[in-house]
């Protein structure tokens, strides 16, 4: 666990973004993508850290970005996650020195992709990434999804199985606990007497859920840097009504009755992350998904909560490519 803080400023496809990372604080622009994609910085390309471009998906505009070449993988990012997170977090980086193509984007609701008008379904979000895939010429990826992007993950290996070749399920895999249960009703509850959700609760959930029992007991240091920084975190959303239609989409998601079921539907690899103090995805509820998935792994994370992909990452890269390396290589598609 680091516990020092510094900053960095980076760069989407050559836009300042936001993140809260660590103690990583990186400007906000909320410029949008307007056309087919943004102009690329000289000496940028493809396989390097290219432009971020954008396609129109169902009338939704989806913002991404493809590096290096070889099988496919897309990282799906959680709840108002931009996908800079993918690189500052190294795994973005790690997939592609080991021979894979990743493509990163922005979900629904997330700067620069558009935000058309809440609530959003989880068949929304996957509509768009199937969309997605399609029109980049993918047959066939890897899909690798984080918390909500775990949701969308697992959907779409459900219904477009030709689309997925094997899928992570990280952070957001299992059935509904009383802890996300809670979290969901307060965020519904407040919607509904505020039309959003308060920037000082979203910071709150999201630093007593990301960090670790022992870093939140004994290092104030880290406590209050994290506090600090997380005053930005709305400014990941392209409007509100990215926010409030991403927290609906993980409500309907997480109470539908038949999802624990629809797991043995999932006949591809698939590999399900847990950290080991994570409220919301606790261990026991990775490994219930795990057992039903025919063909499910089960990873454990020591010493992260929630927000371990972030907090531990060597740990987590460790374990998604090696699951990636023995089931995807070599098997992926493009058109």
């Amino acid at each position: 666990m680091r516990t020092a803080t510094w900053s960095s400023t980076l760069r989407w496809g050559g836009y300042p973004l936001v993140l809260v990372v660590l103690g990583l604080r990186v400007p906000i622009s909320r410029r949008r993508v307007q056309g087919g994609s943004w102009p690329r910085e000289p000496g940028t390309d493809r396989d390097t850290g290219g432009a971020v471009e954008s396609v129109e998906v169902g009338g939704v505009r989806i913002a991404f970005e493809r590096l290096g070449t070889g099988d496919p993988v897309v990282l799906v990012g959680g709840t108002g996650m931009p996908p800079v997170a993918w690189e500052l977090c190294g795994l973005r980086d790690a997939l592609v020195a080991a021979g894979f193509e990743v493509v990163t984007y922005a979900a629904r609701g997330v700067a620069p992709s558009d935000a058309p008008p809440a609530p959003y379904t989880m068949a929304d979000l996957t509509d768009d990434l199937a969309g997605l895939l399609d029109a980049l010429g993918i047959a066939q990826a890897a899909v690798v999804g984080y918390s909500l992007g775990s949701f969308t993950a697992e959907l779409l290996a459900r219904n477009r199985p030709d689309l997925v070749r094997s899928v992570v399920l990280m952070a957001g895999a299992g059935p509904l606990n009383g802890v996300l249960d809670a979290v969901l009703r307060t965020e519904a509850e407040l919607i509904a007497l505020t039309g959003r959700i308060p920037p000082a609760y979203a910071a709150a959930q999201t630093l007593l859920s990301t960090l670790p029992p022992h870093v939140l007991t004994t290092d104030e240091a880290q406590v209050r840097a994290w506090i600090e920084l997380l005053g930005a975190q709305e400014d990941v959303w392209a409007s509100t009504e990215g926010e409030v239609g991403q927290s609906a989409a993980s409500d309907g998601w997480a109470r539908d009755p038949g999802r624990m079921a629809a797991l043995t539907r999932i006949r591809v690899p698939a590999l399900v992350v847990a950290f080991e103090h994570d409220m919301l995805f606790p261990p026991s509820s990775g490994r219930t998904a795990a057992d039903a998935l025919p063909l499910g792994e089960f990873a454990l994370i020591s010493g992260a909560a929630h927000g371990g992909l972030l907090t531990s990452p060597t740990e987590t890269i460790t374990a998604v490519l090696a699951f990636l390396s023995r089931t995807t290589l070599g098997g992926g598609r493009s058109r």
